[in-house]
């Protein structure tokens, strides 16, 4: 029953990725300033706010797993219309080693079909991407931020 968290069901973004679609492509600042684009193997999971509830749980989750997704080969990304300034205070609070990109007019995101409608709104779909070599190998929509990064490792 957990694994329903994850499927791609009702999400309310116009349009969404499946497996074997191209990854778009990308160049977002990180909490840095350093730009990034597309890596070969690649996690990038979309999420709403800096310093929110489900947030946090995510932040903190992938944040302690991350040299575990670096074993695999992949790097990871978190993607929120928050600013560089905001991220580094984010991953900061949280000893945060991966990137988190801002993305302040959502236009990766809805490349990404995770920006959508949602109960307060237009905003974020929380969403995540396992990108291997340019191509989309899996995609989850709305999903549960709570275990949700250990449960993407394990499909890797």
């Amino acid at each position: 029953m957990q694994a329903l968290n994850y499927l791609s069901i009702l999400s309310t973004s116009p349009m969404q990725l499946k497996p074997g679609d191209p990854a778009p492509s990308f160049s977002l600042k990180d909490q840095h300033g350093k730009q990034r684009a597309l890596a070969k193997k690649l996690v990038i999971y979309f999420y709403p706010k800096d310093f929110t509830a489900g947030c946090t749980l995510e932040i903190q989750d992938f944040a302690k797993l991350y040299h575990d997704f670096k074993q695999k080969g992949f790097e990871v990304y978190g993607v929120s219309p928050d600013s560089v300034e905001s991220h580094s205070k984010f991953c900061a609070a949280y000893q945060s080693d991966f990137p988190l990109l801002s993305d302040p007019q959502a236009e990766v995101a809805k490349t990404y079909g995770a920006w959508g409608k949602g109960l307060l709104g237009e905003g974020m779909v929380r969403s995540t991407f396992v990108i291997e070599n340019g191509k989309i190998t899996q995609a989850w929509y709305k999903v549960n931020p709570l275990g949700h990064a250990n449960w993407v490792l394990k499909q890797l």
